[in-house]
């Protein structure tokens, strides 16, 4: 299960502020990170994951080419939280050309046989963005607050741009995780977010 918070940035420096505040800090701060993300959606030509709420996606992380499975999803208050099942690919050649038996030990597996049965899978959606993270331990809970920057492609040819905040919680106490959240939605005035990069993409 993945739960997260999203929120819209106007302004990326909003992330650097959090990053320097006295109440982040003095919550065990780890150095922040900078990824490189390249991420491409696939779905059949009827767009059967779409229609049930399924996200199929292969991204690059840097040099790590990572394939994920995303369903069961419930959003309230720029709060998603979702089934999600993630599979660390060796052969790159599939973050270009994969398939559904990728997943055949998990359960999700056959969420997407159900969804999908053995139609070909195609390239829908693509995106490039940088994101900056660092994770921070409460003592009550542990979380990951980063900011993504960047560019969607859409399928027909439009660019929509990546300019958001995420929040997730990793474990520990969930009220703990929700406070933290709540306070920095606060302090930035920001404004939450209830779409994913992917449904932002069909818009």
């Amino acid at each position: 299960m993945e739960t997260e918070f999203k929120f819209r940035l106007d302004d990326m420096s909003v992330f650097d502020r959090i990053v320097e505040s006295a109440e982040v800090k003095s919550m065990g701060i780890d150095a922040v990170e900078t990824i490189d993300m390249n991420a491409t959606y696939f779905d059949t030509a009827d767009y059967d994951f779409r229609n049930k709420g399924i996200a199929f996606r292969t991204r690059m992380e840097d040099d790590r080419c990572t394939a994920t499975i995303k369903w069961d999803v419930n959003v309230s208050g720029g709060l998603h939280k979702r089934e999600e099942f993630n599979l660390v690919v060796s052969d790159d050649r599939l973050a270009d050309k994969p398939s559904i038996e990728m997943f055949i030990s998990s359960d999700a597996y056959d969420v997407l046989k159900e969804a999908a049965g053995d139609k070909e899978l195609r390239k829908t959606i693509s995106m490039e963005y940088t994101r900056k993270e660092f994770k921070v331990d409460t003592g009550k809970s542990i979380s990951c607050i980063s900011a993504d920057e960047g560019i969607i492609h859409h399928v027909d040819g439009h660019d929509i741009p990546i300019r958001e905040l995420e929040i997730e919680w990793y474990y520990g106490d969930e009220d703990d995780f929700m406070a933290l959240a709540s306070l920095i939605k606060d302090k930035y005035a920001l404004e939450e977010e209830d779409m994913s990069k992917l449904q932002r993409a069909f818009v």
